[in-house]
């Protein structure tokens, strides 16, 4: 009896032992921080993201190298803004990596733009189009808009349940939790950014168009003379002159852009410096999609009342 009682413990040990089936989670790729910040916020701990260009790197500068290629050849959804915003690099890589989920077509290719209209990539200084960067898609900084963020939140949504059904009920809670919590930060940013309304700024890139229209802010200048081309002495200037005429209140470059030309026209105008994240982690306070945008309204509104954050 004492045999038998000791074997069946032993053989409830080696089961409860026994490593248990682990679900293998959903591969993503994701260009650019924001839609690993929204992936990682609707998948949680169902999917794995790898991350292809960090907040303080240039989103047009994308290096394409071996692990980028691996992780694109394991991913099963590739989360991306589109609109021709990728095209220099990720086609390419795309046909390196022979991923047939990522395939033209198939559910495991995803593009935000295509789910929302884009702004027009009207660059107000620019010149002829040879002379820039403009993009055939509209301008694909579509981050700086929860709104169209909100939107596309919905669809990427309902393409990880496409991909992943068995994961379907916790996608449809993390996708309602989001777009309910997400409303509500915005009804309250809209609320505190109030006085930003139909002050003018000046920006370093055309790189706020999507923040700024969402929160009626207008546009004075943009400091290059074209998309991706640094400004010379007469384009800073120009800009330093402009700033009195037009009431400018403040001026803004991204945390991925060199400062020093924004810096300068600052300090020959006496107007604040912000420094904005551009993306989710662009700058230490900014490190979730919900503090990204809770932390561009501030500093803006801390650049209008006089206050730099460089």
């Amino acid at each position: 009896m004492r045999k038998r009682i000791t074997g069946g413990v032993l053989g409830l040990a080696l089961v409860i032992a026994m490593p248990q089936a682990v679900q293998a989670k959903l591969n993503i790729f994701a260009c650019f921080p924001e839609w690993r910040a929204l992936s990682t916020e609707l998948g949680g701990d169902a999917v794995d993201v790898y991350l292809a260009v960090s907040a303080l790197n240039n989103p047009e500068q994308v290096e394409v190298n071996s692990t980028l290629i691996a992780a694109l050849k394991t991913a099963d959804l590739l989360v991306c803004t589109g609109g021709g915003f990728e095209d220099a690099w990720l086609p390419k890589a795309l046909e390196k990596a022979r991923n047939p989920k990522l395939a033209r077509g198939q559910p495991g290719l995803f593009y935000g733009l295509d789910f929302v209209k884009p702004l027009p990539d009207d660059h107000g200084n620019a010149g002829p189009k040879k002379d820039g960067d403009l993009h055939d898609g509209g301008n694909p900084h579509v981050q700086g808009d929860p709104h169209r963020i909100r939107a596309i939140a919905g669809r990427l949504g309902q393409r990880l349940i496409q991909l992943d059904p068995a994961n379907a009920d916790r996608y449809k809670s993390t996708v309602r939790s989001f777009i309910s919590g997400f409303g509500t930060l915005i009804k309250t940013l809209e609320k505190q950014a109030e006085p930003l309304r139909g002050i003018n700024i000046v920006a370093q890139h055309e790189h706020s168009a999507y923040l700024l229209a969402w929160l009626r802010i207008q546009s004075a200048a943009i400091v290059e003379p074209n998309v991706g081309v640094p400004p010379g002495p007469v384009d800073l200037a120009r800009i330093v002159s402009l700033v009195p005429r037009a009431n400018v209140k403040l001026i803004a470059h991204a945390a991925y852009e060199d400062p020093r030309p924004s810096a300068f026209i600052a300090k020959k105008t006496g107007i604040p410096l912000i420094n904005l994240p551009f993306t989710v982690g662009g700058t230490e306070d900014s490190g979730t999609i919900f503090e990204f945008y809770t932390t561009s309204v501030q500093r803006l509104l801390d650049g209008l009342s006089g206050r730099s954050r460089p």
